[in-house]
């Protein structure tokens, strides 16, 4: 037994050896990424392409660093995440929790004044991947495995963000903001780019006057639980919603919208609508719960 236990000892010890060996070599990867980053001229093609073929290969190297790190952590608790879940994809799932949280509590408190809202949690996650500066290089793991996308249209840099849409493979939450003050969007462009993401839940938050209609290709989000319009001026929802059986979840707070019937009357799964700072009637809501009578309507 003492045999036993002193080898088991042994075994750990070689094996938070090679983690923190491998964390070494993570880290020495990132500085070298880094450095390329800054020291090239993105507005020199050949120089650009170079640096990229050099970033690709350090990614790839990366990965496999990472991966060698939390192996030994994986061969000892086997199966310990969630739903056999990457480290990044239940982080995606946090986030995405707390900022359903977050737009909760401005409805609640009519805090108009705080509509970035995901500020603060993105800052979070920015930290997390802060060496992930430049969105055009991305490695194929990180493209596969990340479930949550966030669009500040008031980003200098959101072109960037968006001309890499397309790569992105498993996105489940795509927030789309117009920042503190509002910004341009070409939502139907985003859609687009956008239509072949497994999306469950769609934010569309805080573009004020830029913001006057949802593009019709919105139906095709067949799979879409969860959809948020905050803080536009959303006058009118397209009938294409009603195609959307999977959603329910709807908040349409902060929109001057008169009347949601009867292009929510066949969404038999609506449990919650948020109807706070619309125009939406009295005589509507009654007759939204007489077509939806298990949906709770939020004020």
């Amino acid at each position: 037994m003492k045999r036993f236990f002193l080898l088991f000892v042994f075994l750990v010890l070689n094996m938070m050896l090679l983690a923190q060996n491998a964390n070494n070599e993570a880290a020495q990867i990132k500085q070298q990424m880094a450095a390329i980053r800054r020291s090239t001229n993105w507005n020199d093609p050949a120089a650009a392409k170079e640096a990229n073929v050099k970033l690709e290969g350090l990614a790839a190297k990366l990965t496999q660093a990472i991966r060698n790190s939390k192996a030994p952590a994986q061969q000892l608790q086997e199966g310990n995440t969630p739903e056999g879940k990457t480290e990044m994809q239940q982080e995606m799932d946090d986030y995405s929790t707390q900022l359903s949280s977050q737009m909760m509590k401005i409805v609640r408190e009519g805090d108009e004044g705080k509509m970035d809202l995901a500020e603060p949690l993105r800052e979070q996650i920015a930290e997390e991947y802060k060496e992930d500066e430049n969105p055009t290089v991305k490695n194929r793991e990180y493209l596969n495995e990340m479930t949550l996308l966030y669009i500040d249209m008031s980003s200098a840099t959101v072109q960037l963000v968006i001309d890499q849409m397309e790569n992105y493979r498993s996105i489940k939450t795509l927030v789309i903001t117009g920042g503190k003050n509002g910004a341009a969007v070409n939502l139907e462009n985003l859609f687009a780019k956008a239509a072949h993401y497994p999306l469950q839940q769609l934010y569309i938050i805080n573009f004020k006057d830029f913001v006057t209609k949802v593009p019709k290709a919105i139906g095709n989000f067949r799979e879409l639980n969860f959809l948020a319009l905050y803080n536009n001026k959303i006058n009118q929802l397209p009938a294409e919603i009603s195609s959307i059986s999977q959603l329910k979840s709807l908040y349409i707070e902060m929109n001057p919208v008169i009347a949601l019937l009867p292009t929510i009357n066949t969404l038999n799964k609506l449990d919650t609508l948020g109807i706070a700072k619309t125009q939406i009637t009295t005589d509507e809501i009654n007759r939204i719960k007489q077509q939806l009578p298990n949906c709770k309507i939020v004020q």
